[in-house]
């Protein structure tokens, strides 16, 4: 069954025997964590949402299933059971590591689909996708107050299991180690995140003559975004990273090159800044490094895009709408 966009209706169903069951891989990335805020927004309005994700259930999931709704990040290519599924995909599964690659075409083929950007529904070709974009709590996340600083700091919160992440911290060391000494002078540098890159990068960062502070990973990353003036990212393959979404939140104003789709996150020069190439990405950190107000106005307007257009309070609706269809 093929859900209609246009038919689709947010109003709240509260019926406790409505049962959804969301399947995730356990690695505590993206859609991970997405699984869980998912299943916690369901069940504060009135459904049974259940998040499944240890690798034994996972792989008895297609033999059977108690539940009205399957929603799932991981391709259920073959199944026993009749129940609507709903197949969200939040990356491109034929440029990664992932072990279930093989299963995604057929899965699709067999399920409803969500894609968590148009970017990310053009790049896959998948034109009956519905689009709803990743969210955050914004109410979890302390907003900074920007003032005048003597040192700046800057903060990265990244996934080092991907080498397109890892160099995009090479990217940004390159432009952090090309500023003027004045600016260089003024900034720390963090990089919050864990993998196989780290090590790695740890050498290559002894080459430039910056204030950096490798953090590994962290139980909490809020804390660093809370403590940091300027959030800054760069990547060479990305869809929706929720990273810049918690920067935001945090009233944090963000610098990213132009991946993936954050042009659909950002709105450039309003809520954040979307850089295309190195000189205007550093451009665009040398005037937020000089000028705490204008950190403080870019910052206030990406709290308040999160509030409105990213806020888990509202996104829930739209999967609500899916789900009374489907039922």
């Amino acid at each position: 069954m093929l859900i209609n966009l246009q038919s689709i209706q947010c109003r709240q169903i509260c019926d406790p025997t409505r049962r959804i069951n969301i399947l995730t891989p356990i690695n505590k990335g993206g859609p991970y964590n997405w699984g869980r805020d998912l299943a916690n927004s369901l069940i504060t309005r009135g459904y049974f949402a259940k998040h499944t994700y240890k690798l034994t259930e996972l792989l008895a999931s297609p033999l059977y299933q108690k539940a009205d709704i399957i929603h799932t990040t991981v391709p259920l290519a073959y199944r026993l059971w009749e129940h609507p599924v709903v197949f969200t995909v939040h990356g491109d599964w034929s440029m990664e590591n992932n072990i279930w690659k093989l299963l995604y075409p057929i899965a699709i083929r067999k399920a409803n689909i969500i894609t968590s950007s148009h970017f990310l529904a053009e790049r896959l070709n998948l034109e009956n996708s519905i689009v709803i974009p990743n969210a955050v709590f914004p109410e979890q996340f302390k907003t900074i107050n920007h003032t005048y600083k003597e040192i700046v700091n800057l903060v990265t919160v990244t996934n080092l299991y991907f080498k397109d992440k890892a160099n995009g911290i090479l990217d940004i060391l390159r432009v952090l180690n090309n500023l003027p000494k004045e600016a260089r002078n003024r900034i720390h540098y963090s990089v919050v995140g864990g993998g196989p890159y780290l090590s790695q990068l740890t050498q290559e960062t002894r080459r430039f003559k910056l204030n950096i502070q490798l953090c590994g990973e962290l139980p909490n990353s809020r804390e660093a975004l809370q403590n940091s003036d300027i959030f800054i990212y760069y990547s060479h393959h990305d869809n929706f990273p929720i990273a810049i979404l918690e920067a935001m939140a945090c009233g944090l104003p963000v610098v990213t090159n132009n991946v993936g789709a954050v042009t659909e996150m950002i709105e450039d020069k309003k809520d954040g800044f979307v850089a295309n190439d190195d000189d205007s990405y550093s451009q665009c950190l040398l005037n937020l490094i000089s000028s705490p107000t204008l950190r403080a106005r870019i910052g206030n307007e990406s709290r308040k895009t999160i509030e409105t257009k990213f806020n888990w309070k509202n996104i829930v609706d739209q999967y609500i709408g899916i789900y009374n269809q489907l039922l």
